[in-house]
């Protein structure tokens, strides 16, 4: 079998050695483009999934045609199913959770991507290879920009507001979050014995929005004993 870029054979040093470069390669853009974002998983992770799945591909080629005569029916897309499949659980490592914001789920799936993108370098595949590379980092780092311009970035927050009711109107509270933010949810908890209130309101914020005008708003109606935002 003959390479298609380097015209020898697939098990040939120079075969083998441009294939991996190619696949370190497109790892190191889309680590670059991740580590710019402050992400996780930067350059060398994504330059060592890009290796170990262009040298397994490479393995579970090479293998059925160094033992054809033992095995003559061998499938070389075996091995590259289980990186596939196992490379998910290393993804989920790049997932993180701030309070009720998840993180690194596009961290993750560029992870899982890069592994595939190894696997078709690995495989001989230059054109798609480099095809999925180009795509793949202009989808982290372009359409990211095209997103934030069409899309308001909104955090989910936690609101949770403890007053007594001697103080403050639960009514005029809830008036005000519900003016302010865009909440989803709203929990209510009284403590008996002093007469407090304690709400909680899951909403989302635009990136840009006033945390401390939202609680000069809730202080103006009465004594607050305590305002957190998480």
């Amino acid at each position: 079998m003959i390479d298609s870029l380097t015209k020898l054979p697939i098990d040939a040093f120079a075969t083998i050695l441009v294939r991996v470069l190619a696949a370190v390669l497109a790892g190191f853009l889309i680590g670059f483009e991740r580590a710019t974002h402050s992400q996780p998983a930067g350059i060398r992770t994504h330059m060592a999934l890009a290796l170990g799945a262009c040298g397994i591909m490479i393995m579970s080629i090479m293998l059925p045609v160094q033992f054809a005569h033992v095995t003559p029916n061998g499938d070389p897309g075996r091995m590259a199913a289980q990186v596939i499949s196992g490379i998910g659980f290393l993804g989920a490592g790049a997932i993180m959770r701030y309070g009720f914001t998840i993180k690194g789920l596009t961290t993750a799936a560029s992870m899982w991507t890069t592994s595939g993108i190894g696997l078709i370098f690995g495989a001989g595949l230059y054109i798609l290879g480099l095809i999925c590379t180009l795509m793949l980092v202009f989808i982290l780092h372009f359409v990211d920009i095209i997103e934030s311009w069409l899309l308001k970035k909104r955090n989910v927050r936690v609101i949770t507001v403890c007053f007594n009711e001697k103080d403050a109107e639960t009514s005029d509270v809830i008036h005000i979050l519900k003016d302010n933010l865009d909440v989803k949810k709203f929990s209510f908890n009284e403590i008996i014995e002093s007469g407090d209130v304690v709400i909680e309101a899951n909403c989302k914020m635009n990136t840009d929005q006033s945390v401390r005008e939202i609680f000069n708003k809730l202080k103006s109606i009465g004594d607050m004993k305590s305002i957190k935002i998480e």
